[in-house]
């Protein structure tokens, strides 16, 4: 074979393999290749779908403290402020609190004051409700003196309006008769 057949032959070869190379890479890489940049685009998009889905479970948890938080505080406030008059939980305190301090109560009456209207017109305001309390409490002074300290105290707002104090028994004796106005505020219904 002569030198010149044998470039021929050798640049035929090259070319077929270049065609080859070029056939195989059409029909097998690039189908491939195609298929990676979907998959790559579908990866990225679940990533942002997870993050944004991550972002919404964070958020939500959030609200969820936010609304655990606002519960405690309306616990909190419709003790201190009840929704109605709720007597029976204001006696029991008023008991409880003469009791533990070593005061005797003779006797209660309970007023229903007028309802005030909230000053600031709101609708979702009903306004201020106030039961007066005339309490009639016997006990030595520092036995009261402690009753008031732990009515101040106590979780239910109340008000000491007036009271009024009298001797009872001996003069050397430290027990005196306690005439107490207590008004006692609630949100009406």
């Amino acid at each position: 074979m002569r030198s010149s057949t044998k470039r021929a032959l050798s640049l035929l070869t090259s070319a077929a393999l270049i065609i080859a190379s070029l056939f195989l890479y059409t029909t097998f890489i690039q189908p491939e290749y195609n298929n990676i940049i979907l998959l790559r685009g579908t990866l990225a998009a679940k990533l942002a779908l997870l993050d944004q889905q991550q972002k919404a479970t964070t958020q939500a948890k959030n609200l969820i403290a936010q609304y655990q938080s606002v519960a405690k505080a309306s616990e909190s406030l419709s003790l201190a402020l009840p929704n109605g008059e709720s007597v029976s939980s204001l006696m029991l305190q008023l008991n409880a609190l003469s009791q533990l301090n070593g005061v005797g109560m003779q006797s209660v009456g309970i007023s229903y004051l007028p309802i005030k209207p909230s000053p600031a017109k709101l609708s979702f305001v009903a306004g201020l409700g106030t039961l007066q309390i005339d309490l009639r409490l016997s006990g030595s002074y520092g036995a009261f003196k402690q009753f008031l300290q732990a009515l101040e105290k106590n979780i239910r707002i109340m008000d000491v309006k007036s009271f009024g104090i009298q001797a009872a028994g001996k003069p050397e004796q430290d027990i005196f008769i306690y005439n107490l106005v207590v008004d006692a505020y609630y949100q009406p219904r």
